[in-house]
């Protein structure tokens, strides 16, 4: 029988669960989980109840990870006595905290900066501490923090192990989307696979809402909040200029979008430690900007979140037009009247159905290449799927980057690149930066444009001509192999264009003039060190310096010039117009 048919009934007698917890009042209550107030009679103490409603797709693995959280004992995690479960609910026992919700208290203003600092420092303990036993939150926000009454308040989490019991549950109602997706990290959002990164980001979030009085990302509807997600948080100085700036620097590093880049709790709260002495003690009067301005175009010139997304999809389309002209022009396959129609029709694809998009695109650039070459076409075709189902499917807005490293070769800039994919895709564009390496090479090898080769090694084959009309991928594979087996630079090419992302994914992040112009300076100089460092590996090889250096240099030059002109939050920063709330 569902509890809250006993609770209905007129006997109190029946008001007893597990034969030994008597319900006394209810004392929160959500979409498909109510918390109750009873008495532990076996153990002459009171008691928290929370009831989740039973459905038919709560899984075993989200009860096991509910009883396994259950064995984690730290003070400030919410001991959890007993997990038991009929065919109606799941009961989670757990001590009973006196006090309000850290979201009570946001709404009253009525602790110090130093107090939310203190208290995202307990946080960062539990969690350090649940995510070296394996076990991770994914629910971790203001309503999860309950505050006991002490002086000054110790912070307790609750609700670990539980986020899967109710997940499933929770995202079939507007309201608890909402709610649920305002304190998620990117990659939560997208339904990626989490780890401790993901309750790092939602503390650090926490911490943003304390300080400023409003979470950053919440929208009034589902979409409207994962885009304001995707487009990230406004640095927290803007909203609190008063707070060091260093503060506002530390929660970018722990709010940081790219998983892979955001620092972990240990370093989030070695950093608040040596702030915490800095902020107010004082009953805080937290100036924030409005919800209205708080989304507002952003002084590192980023626009509104609806404006960001179609921005990021606008210039998606815009490599997609590269790669769709390039297939449809380039080459005889395509009716003369289909050519413009259809790469119009694989860019709109890629803008508006980002993923299932490059899909379409990549049959549009692919079929001409099965007609050239079917052997060709079909390798291209099993990595293009490859590919897109991993790296596209989870990271869409950078996935065509590769096909710029050409673009822009053919142009005379082809060295912007490896700096550029760092910049724009950090980490992942270590990955990208090699990619596109590889993809400039096929090209020259398949295409003929070894002039436009920084190595002058791809003008000596004709692997194009070999490769017109062949049917057996094997043979298609020993063509192309042969100018790596020959010269091992090319193989290295990509490493070096990869090893030159790594400074600018580090430190290029538009946030600071000293840190960009180190990142500049130190890509570039593993460009070119990488490059001039060919010739000692490789004693047969021999860089066509001269050439190389123009090239480099104008790129180089042209890197500076878009760094002197960008705007940046610290040089640009003015008071801007404020609400006390």
């Amino acid at each position: 029988m569902p509890l809250a048919t006993v609770i209905s009934g007129q006997n109190d007698s029946r008001r007893m669960i597990l034969d030994r917890y008597e319900l006394v009042e209810p004392v929160g209550k959500g979409g498909f989980s109510t918390v109750y107030r009873a008495r532990d009679h076996k153990m002459s103490r009171e008691v928290a109840i929370k009831v989740v409603q039973r459905t038919d797709d709560l899984s075993g693995r989200a009860t096991r990870e509910a009883r396994t959280a259950a064995r984690l004992s730290h003070p400030h995690i919410v001991t959890v006595f007993e997990l038991a479960e009929d065919d109606h609910e799941v009961y989670i026992v757990s001590e009973l905290v006196e006090g309000p919700t850290l979201a009570r208290c946001i709404a009253a203003s009525r602790l110090s900066d130093r107090d939310y600092v203190a208290i995202t420092l307990q946080l960062l303990g539990a969690l350090e501490h649940a995510h070296e036993k394996g076990i991770v939150h994914r629910d971790i926000k203001p309503d999860n923090i309950i505050l006991t009454d002490d002086d000054p308040p110790r912070a307790k989490i609750t609700d670990f192990g539980i986020a899967q019991l109710e997940n499933t549950q929770r995202l079939t109602r507007q309201g608890d989307v909402i709610g649920t997706l305002a304190y998620m990290s990117p990659e939560q959002a997208e339904g990626r696979e989490l780890d401790g990164g993901t309750d790092v980001y939602s503390a650090a979030l926490t911490l943003y809402e304390c300080l400023s009085g409003a979470n950053p990302f919440r929208g009034g509807t589902a979409g409207e909040t994962i885009s304001r997600i995707q487009a990230g948080a406004p640095p927290l100085s803007e909203a609190r200029p008063d707070l060091p700036r260093e503060l506002s620097d530390l929660l970018e590093d722990a709010m940081e979008a790219d998983s892979g880049m955001r620092i972990g709790a240990r370093s989030f709260a070695a950093g608040l430690e040596k702030l915490l002495p800095a902020l107010s003690t004082g009953e805080q009067a937290t100036t924030v900007l409005s919800r209205r301005e708080l989304h507002r175009p952003s002084r590192l010139g980023l626009m509104p979140e609806r404006y960001t997304e179609l921005g990021s999809r606008l210039a998606n389309g815009a490599l997609a037009l590269l790669v769709a002209w390039g297939a449809t022009h380039g080459a005889s396959y395509y009716p003369d009247a289909w050519r413009l129609p259809l790469a119009l029709s694989a860019v709109a694809a890629v803008v508006l159905l980002p993923r299932l998009g490059l899909f379409a695109l990549a049959g549009v650039a692919l079929l001409p290449v099965v007609s050239f070459s079917p052997a060709l076409g079909v390798m291209l075709a099993v990595v293009a799927v490859l590919y897109l189902a991993g790296f596209a499917m989870t990271w869409p807005r950078v996935a065509l980057l590769p096909a710029l490293a050409p673009g822009l070769v053919l142009i005379g800039l082809g060295l912007i690149f490896p700096v550029l994919a760092g910049a724009v895709a950090r980490w992942r564009g270590l990955a990208l930066a090699a990619i596109g390496a590889l993809s400039l090479t096929l090209f020259q090898l398949v295409g003929g444009a070894g002039a436009l080769d920084y190595l002058s090694i791809t003008n000596s084959y004709d692997a194009g001509a070999r490769l017109a009309g062949e049917y057996n991928p094997l043979t298609a594979i020993t063509i192309l192999s042969e100018p790596f087996e020959a010269a091992p630079a090319l193989a290295l090419q990509p490493l070096v264009w990869a090893l030159a992302a790594a400074p600018a994914a580090l430190l290029v992040r538009g946030r600071n003039r000293i840190a960009d112009w180190g990142g500049l300076i130190l890509a570039n100089g593993t460009l070119a060190g990488g490059y001039f460092l060919l010739p000692l590996l490789l004693p047969d090889f021999r860089l066509p310096a001269a050439p190389f250096m123009k090239t480099f240099l104008l790129c180089a030059i042209i890197q500076c010039g878009l760094l002197l002109i960008s705007p940046r939050a610290v040089d640009q920063q003015t008071p801007s117009p404020i609400e006390r709330t």
